[in-house]
């Protein structure tokens, strides 16, 4: 059976795909050429894409690739619930903002939904952070970030301890911009009063 743009049942119920980046390798669409003939195209010559029906993009066994024109595609990927393909099909589709806006909040309000946000409690943020501290990777764990920044700064003459004042109200000058933040300005002006 020729897999084709044709909605069928073969696909319902898949894992969600992971979205990988354009490098990836496109050996699917080789793969399935070899073994189906030309990738279909659709009224406007689009290529069809090619859908792994079990979600594993490793999986490329001719059994598991369906050529699907992009609006179903799309379809299919949102029917299972996978807004994150969605989102990454809609850039090549005529939505408006508002509508990849609104895949964005679906994707997310799973991910709260399945415990998987990243943002979810932070624990995925403090581990990986906790785990780069342990490595000696963390870029505040030596210090050398803010050194190296610091210094940079210093150098340029943009450090705020380097920033020299005169108070327009009282007259008085130094450096050090949170000191005049601090005590002068708007202190003084309330002081002349």
């Amino acid at each position: 059976m020729l897999p084709t743009s044709t909605r069928s049942n073969d696909c319902k119920g898949i894992i969600s795909m992971p979205i990988y980046p354009k490098v990836q390798s496109r050996i699917y669409r080789k793969i399935y050429e070899e073994h189906f003939g030309p990738i279909p195209q659709d009224e406007n010559g689009i290529p069809y894409d090619i859908h792994h029906c079990d979600g594993n993009r490793e999986n490329n066994h001719p059994s598991n690739l369906m050529a699907l024109s992009i609006k179903d595609h799309y379809a299919l990927h949102y029917e299972q619930g996978d807004y994150g393909a969605c989102a990454a099909l809609s850039s090549r589709m005529k939505l408006t903002r508002e509508e990849k806006s609104q895949l964005v909040k679906l994707q997310n309000k799973k991910a709260i939904l399945e415990g998987t946000h990243n943002f979810l409690g932070g624990k995925m943020q403090k581990e990986t952070q906790m785990k780069r501290v342990a490595e000696g990777k963390h870029p505040w764990s030596t210090g050398e970030s803010q050194k190296i920044t610091t210094n940079r700064r210093l150098r340029e003459g943009t450090h705020p301890f380097q920033f020299e004042w005169t108070c327009p109200i009282c007259g008085i000058s130094g450096k050090n911009k949170a000191m005049y933040n601090r005590w002068h300005n708007f202190n003084c002006r309330m002081n002349k009063k």
